[in-house]
């Protein structure tokens, strides 16, 4: 395959992954087990994770996929973030670029997860300002707009239309098509006592463009959309109603935990081809008519600024609170941050489940730092995980790691550009030696006690 053909449109039936570092030695001697490959770009601000990332490039398609660019702030989207985007999209050839219908950030805080909209016009109509804006730092590629889980759910009077035709009006006012993420839909549906099909059904399937399915796992009667669990077979019938009703698409799984091995993957994978090449799912019904579209939206939001600067400051202060869905899209978060330490942690990771290094961590108990939450969440797991004896060789390395590349501050890590010299002590004599040299992506060698 050359460059050229690399850089033109996935097609229709293609199946691919989202890379995570684990799934490194078996795609790549498995290479035809997949199409292309997802990556995140906030993922490759690493400069070895940039590197490695670039090597897929020349393997497989790689589609760049945001998480944090916050497309539904109400305050606007970080330029510099956008700029990023549209950067790394021209470096990997990207034959699309997508991110999430959501925000992560507000009143100055950082949520650290993708947090759902109020289904309304005034939304939609910020959706659409902070896409013209993204449009302007991107190459000429197709950017898909992806559904997300609703973890907090918002009251239904804040609500004015439901979510089929909430997606339908924003790929109406964006001239965006969709990135359906069914595992989100499923979760959605099963959270609010809707039929899944039922709700897929209102959805705008003629625009859709891309597929995404994950796992998840109920819990309290809630169901997570956990990325860490097999997909569950209700999702794999909602993808062939899909394909049966709009046609194939390329579609790929998600997976950020729990691996055990490649073989469960795999196995996805080739559902999700026989999928694409047959579908004996009936046709939907067809969709509600979606509402007209909304003219370009560039005026400010005044009511869902305050309701987003409330929410994330809801979310992420501590404050005491007996409002159930508070607590626990809070619980969410916190099982996300243990989640975004732990490939910090290239000893320990392998070794903690994230419920373990959440508990180490301390992670419900510490607030949300305004940047650099994952690094510090990193340093205390380990920190604590260095009191274990059958932890403390892992945990040591991890430390010298940690301490080379940030240093401490008032208000948390930072990264450090000066060399650094250190030394992490196990106990019975043992310690473990780091030391970088100049600029914040130095090597960092680490050389000591290792079980």
């Amino acid at each position: 395959m050359g460059t050229k053909d690399r850089a033109v449109s996935l097609g229709e039936r293609t199946v691919g992954v989202g890379y995570r570092p684990q799934l490194a030695t078996t795609l790549l001697a498995q290479p035809s087990a997949v199409d292309f490959v997802e990556v995140v770009v906030e993922v490759c601000r690493d400069v070895r994770a940039r590197r490695e990332i670039a090597a897929l490039a020349e393997v497989w398609p790689v589609v760049a996929h945001g998480v944090k660019l916050s497309l539904g702030s109400a305050e606007g989207i970080d330029r510099d973030r956008a700029r990023e985007m549209g950067r790394l999209a021209r470096e990997l050839r990207a034959p699309v670029v997508s991110e999430h219908v959501s925000f992560v950030r507000a009143g100055g805080r950082e949520i650290g997860h993708l947090t759902e909209l109020p289904m309304t016009r005034e939304a939609v109509g910020v959706v659409a300002r902070n896409v013209e804006v993204l449009r302007r730092e991107l190459p000429d590629v197709p950017l898909l707009l992806e559904n997300v889980a609703r973890a907090f759910v918002w009251p239904e009077r804040a609500h004015e239309m439901d979510e089929g035709a909430f997606y339908a009006e924003i790929v109406d006012a964006t001239g965006c098509d969709l990135l359906l993420d069914v595992g989100n839909l499923y979760a959605n549906a099963v959270n609010t006592g809707r039929d899944p099909l039922a709700l897929l059904a209102s959805f705008p399937l003629d625009r859709v463009a891309m597929m995404h399915v994950a796992g998840g796992v109920r819990e309290h009667g809630f169901y997570f959309d956990t990325h860490a669990h097999p997909v569950p077979d209700a999702v794999f019938d909602l993808v062939a109603h899909v394909v049966a009703s709009a046609g194939a698409v390329p579609v790929m799984v998600e997976r950020d935990a729990d691996f055990d091995g490649m073989d469960t993957v795999l196995v996805e994978l080739s559902r999700l081809r026989a999928i694409q090449a047959s579908s004996p799912a009936p046709a939907l019904a067809p969709a509600p008519a979606p509402a007209p579209a909304l003219a370009p939206a560039l005026a400010p939001a005044p009511a869902l600024a305050p309701a987003q600067s409330a929410l994330a400051r809801a979310l992420t202060c501590g404050d005491p609170t007996t409002d159930d869905a508070i607590l626990r899209a809070r619980g969410v978060l916190e099982r996300k941050r243990a989640d975004d330490a732990l490939p910090l942690l290239p000893e320990l990771g392998a070794r903690l489940s994230s419920h373990e290094a959440l508990a180490l961590g301390n992670i419900a108990g510490v607030p949300r730092l305004a940047t650099m939450t994952a690094v510090a969440d990193a340093i205390r797991i380990a920190e604590a995980a260095r009191e274990r004896p059958e932890l403390a060789p892992f945990a040591a390395r991890d430390l010298g790691l940690l301490r080379a590349r940030f240093a401490g501050g008032a208000e948390g890590p930072r990264p450090r550009a000066w060399p650094y010299v250190g030394r992490e002590t196990i106990g019975g004599g043992k310690a473990v030696w780091v030391w970088k040299g100049f600029g914040q992506g130095a090597p960092v060698r680490v050389r000591g006690a290792r079980a």
